[in-house]
């Protein structure tokens, strides 16, 4: 079982997750460094001790929800990774949506914020090039955590992390890949994808709503296929669904979606991606 000292972690750096200033940690590396699994160590170390919840910002490779979504979850002796709370990004990567991502991560780092003293966050393996330092420098931003757990192989993200380092906020931990990372091909990461999507519509139904009761966000032409999500009159995402049909002329919208018939949706959020029943994503940014 991997721990914090696989990591190259020592104890003055350890010392430092549990001190109650540090309420948000954040974990960043790039694309197969072990993230989730030093998130997951860095919360079981502090379960024991505080109230625990466990933020997941990886939309692609979602382990607490759905790909597409970001959620978080409290840490339970026997809990599930059922999420307390979750957001549809409506998509798997933030290039084209940081607008959503953003305000799904100061959503649900919120949440989880107003629950627990100590929130643990994992993030999506964007972290090098441009790309990754504007979507992260711009969720620090947002989520402001007291701590950094950033994981490098080399010094890959010496220029993401410059500001921190420079200005002491928030405080960075250097951590080390370990050895026994395993890298995953795009295929398996697809596969993983699909294999979530398909479990979580397994036992989907159809719904149909009225437009005159239901709104359509991001609004896109031919919404059938896409994946959506059902969302409540409070803005929280009830579940999500693949759109049926769009019958513009009866005013009527019938979506395949495990929700509750006695859910109250009060819009139906588009995604940038079409799927199939069986997780097979069909077509993607369209």
């Amino acid at each position: 079982m991997t721990g914090l000292a696989d990591y190259g972690l020592g104890r003055e750096e350890i010392a430092l997750i549990p001190r109650r200033s540090v309420r948000r940690i954040y974990v960043i590396g790039d694309t197969d460094t072990g993230k989730t699994t030093l998130a997951d160590a860095i919360a079981k170390h502090l379960a024991p001790r505080f109230s625990t919840a466990a933020a997941d910002l990886a939309a692609g490779q979602a382990s607490i929800g759905v790909p597409t979504t970001f959620g978080w979850q409290m840490l339970r002796p026997r809990g599930s990774r059922k999420p307390d709370g979750l957001f549809f990004t409506g998509s798997t990567s933030p290039t084209r949506h940081l607008g959503e991502w953003l305000a799904g991560a100061a959503r649900m780092v919120g949440e989880a914020s107003e629950r627990a003293a100590k929130v643990v966050i994992d993030t999506c393996g964007l972290a090098c090039g441009e790309a990754g330092r504007e979507l992260h420098h711009a969720t620090v931003e947002v989520i402001r955590p007291r701590l950094v757990v950033a994981i490098e192989r080399r010094d890959e993200l010496s220029e993401l992390l410059a500001p921190f380092l420079r200005s002491g906020r928030p405080r960075v931990i250097r951590a080390s890949a370990p050895a026994q990372v395993r890298t995953r091909s795009r295929a398996t990461r697809r596969s993983y994808r699909c294999g979530k999507l398909r479990a979580y519509f397994e036992h989907a139904r159809e719904l149909r709503f009225s437009l005159d009761e239901v709104g359509i966000l991001r609004p896109r032409p031919d919404p059938a296929g896409r994946l959506a999500s059902l969302r409540d009159e409070s803005g929280r995402d009830v579940a999500l669904a693949i759109v049926q049909k769009y019958d513009s002329p009866k005013g009527t919208v019938t979506v395949l979606t495990p929700a509750p018939r006695r859910a109250r949706v009060r819009a139906i959020v588009l995604g940038s991606m079409r799927i199939a029943r069986d997780g097979r994503q069909l077509a993607r940014n369209v």
